[in-house]
């Protein structure tokens, strides 16, 4: 990874169990880890973009089916949710699109 993050590791680790489990069309670091500004009791902020019927569900299937060591925070986006509402400057996924680091793909 490009960025200097002492959970790199765990974000590696993370990033594969997501990739191997949902097939996401992106997956975007964001929050402190993506800004370097890694502080004692940071989490992983982790925006994933994929296709589902229940994204309630999905997150809680996959934080309880996914092994990881610190804290983390997962927001989900399908696939025509991101398109509509990364580039509204009122919209948390601009925030996301605007300060976070792609992972995986490169989806809108």
């Amino acid at each position: 990874m490009s960025i200097l993050c002492p959970y790199d590791d765990e974000i590696e680790n993370i990033k594969n169990q997501i990739i191997n489990k949902y097939t996401p069309k992106e997956i975007i670091l964001f929050g402190s880890c993506a800004k370097g500004l890694v502080k004692r009791g940071s989490d992983i902020d982790l925006c994933v973009i994929l296709e589902t019927r229940d994204k309630r569900q999905t997150l809680r299937d996959m934080l309880a089916g996914i092994e990881y060591n610190v804290d983390l925070d997962i927001v989900i986006y399908t696939p025509s949710e991101w398109l509509r509402h990364k580039d509204d400057k009122a919209n948390f996924a601009n925030i996301i699109k605007r300060t976070g680091v792609s992972l995986v793909g490169g989806f809108g």
